[in-house]
């Protein structure tokens, strides 16, 4: 297998070196977008001491901004997305991601965490569908409109346009993986004010078809290597 790994990132200079670790530790990835959102911390310093196509935004354009600039990089037949902030991730659950799509014809599979932390688990049980954890053959990413006005609403679409054109879905266990949660990042005022703002994208996600938007739109956010 070959694959592309995208992460978009924003104030993860705490968390990131693990999620880095196991993706250049991953004998399949050959190549690794990082796409610093507008962070205001070190996370685009730590993004460069490892060997990876590290992209800084000057300005925050929320994940799907950050995701759809860092695919405009992929030059590999498999894409995998990451989230910043996964603990216990290692190199065979990306492999793990991708092997459905290299082998059985998969057009996206999404990574269920199980056996990490209790409220993960619970989250991914009860909607397994919110998960940022994605692979996808290149094909299918080349066949997406541009999303990058999304947010958080980007899973939502993703799932909906995959339903409107009859892709080929399947679930991937990632045992022992979870992510920190914001309560933990920003302290309980501040997160459910984020939590608040990241379901209502969610909810536009779902609301917004992708059908009809130009996949070559150019995105305003500026940049820097």
């Amino acid at each position: 297998m070959e694959i592309a790994v995208v992460i978009p990132a924003y104030n993860e200079e705490e968390r990131l070196p693990a999620v880095l670790e196991a993706v250049t530790a991953c004998e399949s990835v050959r190549q690794v977008i990082l796409v610093d959102d507008g962070s205001e911390d070190n996370t685009f310093k730590v993004a460069k001491n490892f060997s990876v196509t590290a992209i800084r935004l000057d300005k925050n354009l929320g994940k799907a901004g950050a995701v759809w600039i860092g695919l405009q990089e992929v030059s590999q037949p498999i894409v995998v997305f990451l989230d910043a902030d996964l603990k216990g991730l290692k190199p065979s659950h990306i492999e793990d991601l991708a092997y459905p799509v290299a082998h059985d014809g998969v057009d996206m599979t999404l990574g269920i965490f199980r056996g990490g932390r209790i409220w993960t688990d619970l989250s991914h049980l009860i909607a397994p569908w919110v998960s940022g954890q994605r692979a996808f053959p290149l094909k299918r990413i080349r066949e997406l409109p541009n999303f990058s006005h999304l947010g958080y609403g980007l899973e939502a679409a993703l799932n909906k346009f995959a339903r409107e054109h009859n892709w080929n879905v399947k679930t991937v266990i990632l045992r022992g993986v979870s992510h920190v949660m914001k309560e933990e990042k920003l302290g309980l005022i501040r997160a459910v004010k984020a939590r608040a703002e990241m379901y209502l994208e969610v909810g536009k996600g779902w609301l917004i078809s992708l059908n009809g938007r130009n996949p070559r739109e150019p995105n305003s956010g500026c940049r820097q290597k």
